[in-house]
């Protein structure tokens, strides 16, 4: 039977964001009988995604330099029999993909636009595809699969308990996925400790990512305040985010899964292809934008934040009514079955 490989990547620098939705994928996947192969630059994400059951290969590559990669990864198709490779990274080039595509049918995940690609299909679940104009770019040959429906989230996210919103703002969950390489989570740790806003709150979750580097120094410091409730690699972390009266998350893949949980959120950006989302979402109405950890006070906005709008009980009872019915948390099953009718075409 042909199988179904996953190309993807997760570190230190890119964090987890794109191993995470492609394992919500692979568990939409397997839930159908299919069991899809993970083929990886390095050995840095395996333990991640071995742990929940799934072959992994590493192609001994570098990540950030994709060509190198063509060789070996042609090899491997042929080997494990793949007739569909789902490839999500940043780093593709035109020459990569219509080079598998000439050996594999290919599903590319683009959320950049920046390019027209040689694949089967594109998959866009960013909540800007809009401004990307994708089926004007590409021929009818490419199917185009378009979408805040195609958002990848763990099946979990799917069929969670009605978000219960407190009159008043109590407990609030601190996220910055999978790294944190501007120490966002120690100086909002500090910010909130020095500010009125403290002694208002009854907890504070910080949500560590798996790569980060300073968890058990940011625990000591902290670690005596019993309002500070440390965690790293959560694995049910909508458990967390359902605890909480308001969020603060990185503008990555984890804003969709605190609108399929209703959570009402203040966005931050740390990357540049995080800073589409946060302003789409502000846009929406969804979400309110704080800045970019590079350029912008943004500790000082997540506060004024929480001091003002966000202590209108109303207003988090709206937002979070929007955010549900914007991201209902079946993406991955679309997404698996887009792979499933073009791996049977």
């Amino acid at each position: 039977m042909k199988r179904i490989g996953i190309r993807v990547d997760a570190n230190e620098i890119i964090a987890t964001g794109h191993v995470s939705r492609c394992l919500a994928i692979a568990e939409a996947l397997r839930r159908t009988g299919q069991c899809p192969v993970f083929i990886c630059a390095d050995e840095c994400p395996g333990f991640l995604i071995e742990q929940k059951g799934y072959e992994f290969f590493s192609l001994q590559s570098d990540w950030k330099n994709m060509e190198e990669e063509i060789a070996s990864l042609q090899k491997l198709v042929e080997q494990q029999n793949i007739g569909i490779l789902f490839v999500d990274s940043y780093y593709v080039t035109k020459s990569y993909l219509k080079k598998m595509h000439a050996l594999t049918k290919v599903v590319y995940m683009d959320d950049l636009g920046k390019d027209v690609y040689d694949v089967d299909a594109i998959v866009c679940y960013a909540n800007y595809y809009k401004d990307f104009r994708l089926e004007g770019r590409y021929s009818s040959k490419v199917r185009i699969f378009q979408g805040i429906k195609y958002a990848p989230l763990r099946t979990t996210f799917s069929n969670l308990p009605l978000k219960e919103i407190s009159p008043a703002v109590k407990k609030i969950i601190v996220l910055s996925g999978g790294t944190d390489p501007y120490d966002f989570l120690e100086r909002f740790s500090e910010k909130i400790l020095k500010s009125s806003l403290y002694e208002t709150l009854e907890i504070i979750y910080v949500i560590c990512g798996r790569y980060y580097k300073k968890y058990n120094e940011l625990a000591r410091k902290f670690g005596e305040n019993s309002k500070y409730r440390f965690f790293k690699a959560v694995e049910d972390l909508e458990q967390y985010m359902l605890l909480a009266d308001v969020a603060i998350t990185a503008a990555g893949v984890t804003a969709y899964e605190l609108c399929a949980a209703g959570v009402p959120a203040i966005t931050y950006v740390m990357a540049d292809n995080q800073r589409k989302n946060a302003e789409s979402f502000h846009k929406d109405g969804l979400m309110e934008y704080a800045g970019d950890l590079r350029t912008d006070p943004v500790l000082n906005k997540i506060v004024e934040l929480l001091n003002g709008k966000y202590q209108d009980y109303s207003y988090r009872k709206e937002v979070s009514n929007a955010m549900k019915k914007r991201v209902d948390g079946k993406g991955s099953e679309h997404v698996a079955k887009v792979l499933l009718d073009i791996l049977q075409d």
